[in-house]
């Protein structure tokens, strides 16, 4: 049997979140031939891959993972357990292979301009007028963005919420991450969130692929408070919402939110950025809406994303079924990365023969 690929192995236990010692009392080998099977230097014996064959088909074995390369979202899980990011890792890598081994089959075409990328520095970190040049090439005029998902989405951005029950609601280390994966931008959204959540955490994780991935970065640069930043003017910008942000209520701040689809928090963030109110108001604001950080008041409804199952419904039916297991995933796996039933769905791909 040809040699197993180390990183694949490397994935399969990440994803169950075993160690190696762990995992090497499970394939009844000793801990340093797993280590040398993960290095590739030992093969993988069939009976040993059919251990894994709920979620993984022999295929999976064979074959390089494409993983990818979330670098910014490293950056605030300093206090995160290991095997917590291992888990979430593992899925981020099986995703990232998945789009890119599909990208070689089915090519995404925009309806309108790409996700630019742009330096801030040159623009001296003014990230109200990025955020309105971003708005610009993505065909977004003034007001609210009312469907922002599908505004990315026509701009070839894959948005995808995912659902797995290491990761809770209260986690915001989790809210979300974003990556290229073969050039195509991706976010991954935790499903769990509220809504109004949701869409400040899309707009911010936008924000990193548009100024984080193209640049070096300064050490000294805050890179999650820029995207913050830009995050809060991109979903209301100064010139249209300044003047509604001034004596803040409750219940002004409840009829924004629905007009605007943002949290409470966010709202209270962006008149923060405007300097409507000061850094004790933003305080005060905080401490009183901490109750409704779970449930907010006035909840609204967000389209779902519909790329990444059109994506999938349009590979199964162009390989008779057979992308998945060509690749190595079985049907349990699909079903942990995709967490849904995939209909058929008038699409926005064109296939590459």
């Amino acid at each position: 049997m040809s040699r197993v690929n180390g990183s694949s192995l490397k994935t399969v236990r990440d994803f169950f979140g075993k160690n190696q010692s762990y995992m090497a009392k499970q394939m009844e080998v000793s801990q340093p031939t797993l280590s040398k099977i993960e290095r590739g230097e030992k093969p993988l014996a069939r009976e040993q891959v059919e251990i894994f064959s709920e979620y993984f088909n022999e295929n999976f074995f064979y074959n390089t993972i494409d993983t990818a390369n979330p670098k910014l979202f490293y950056r605030k899980l300093s206090s995160v357990n290991k095997s917590t990011i291992y888990l979430f890792e593992s899925r981020i890598n099986l995703i990232n292979n998945m789009i890119s081994r599909a990208l070689e089959i089915v090519d995404l075409k925009t309806e309108g301009q790409k996700l630019p990328q742009i330096d801030p520095e040159i623009f001296n970190l003014d990230f109200e007028y990025i955020a309105t040049e971003v708005r610009l090439q993505l065909g977004v005029g003034r007001g609210p963005v009312n469907n922002l998902i599908a505004v990315l989405e026509a701009a070839g951005v894959i948005v995808h919420f995912f659902d797995y029950d290491f990761i809770t609601e209260e986690n915001r280390k989790f809210d979300g991450v974003s990556f290229y994966a073969d050039g195509v931008p991706v976010i991954m959204i935790n499903k769990k969130i509220p809504n109004s959540r949701k869409m400040f955490t899309i707009a911010h994780e936008v924000a990193h692929l548009v100024m984080h991935f193209d640049s070096v970065i300064n050490l000294e640069r805050d890179i999650e408070k820029e995207a913050n930043h830009f995050a809060a003017a991109f979903l209301a910008p100064a010139k249209d919402i300044k003047s509604e942000l001034r004596q803040l209520t409750t219940d002004k701040l409840e009829r924004l939110k629905v007009e605007w689809n943002m949290s409470l928090s966010a709202l209270v963030y962006r008149a923060f950025t405007l300097g409507t109110i000061g850094e004790q108001s933003l305080r005060t604001w905080m401490m009183r809406l901490a109750p409704f950080r779970k449930k907010e008041p006035h909840e609204f409804e967000i389209l779902q994303p519909s790329l990444i199952k059109d994506l999938i419904n349009t590979l199964k039916l162009e390989t008779d079924n057979n992308f998945f297991i060509d690749i190595g995933y079985n049907q349990a796996l699909v079903e942990e990365l995709f967490y849904t039933e995939l209909e058929r769905r008038k699409t926005i791909l064109r296939i590459v023969r």
